[in-house]
């Protein structure tokens, strides 16, 4: 009995140490924001920290769009980022893109436990004359609060 001792002692260190060391491609570690924007719509952003830093890899939000013919559309989107992901400079990040009809921008900026930042989404439409049309939320603001590592 004594003999195994040392040898279960020897198992237990090398699995201890095995278990910690984190591999060259470690998984990011994510952090969840959440918040509102000026319309009064939610707002989501996840930040994964990797070892080449911070970035958005995922957002969402809601938003109110009035269209030149005066009608107004809600519109919920999410925008996973993917191997895309946004870089956080400096605390800082913008983001454009345009998804068929829907035009995105989306910049701020991110701290540990708070951010906040500007939105706009501009989506082409028809009336119901079929005549086509722009519909936007304008420049809105948002804020956010750290919530939780995920």
């Amino acid at each position: 009995m004594r003999s195994r001792l040392p040898l279960g002692m020897a198992l237990l260190v090398a699995l201890v140490i095995l278990t910690s060391a984190a591999p060259a491609s470690a998984a990011p570690r994510l952090r969840l924001y959440r918040g509102e924007t000026s319309q009064g719509e939610r707002i989501r952003f996840v930040v994964a920290r990797t070892d080449a830093g911070r970035s958005v890899s995922e957002m969402d939000s809601g938003v109110s769009l009035t269209c030149e013919d005066q009608t107004t559309d809600e519109l919920g989107f999410g925008i996973g980022f993917g191997r895309r992901s946004v870089p956080i400079t400096d605390g800082e990040f913008s983001f454009d893109e345009a998804f068929g009809n829907i035009a995105f921008h989306l910049a701020g900026e991110l701290g540990s436990l708070h951010g906040e930042g500007t939105l706009s989404v501009v989506e082409a439409d028809l009336t119901e004359e079929e005549q086509a049309q722009l519909c936007t939320s304008g420049d809105l603001t948002w804020t956010v609060e750290f919530v939780r590592r995920l």
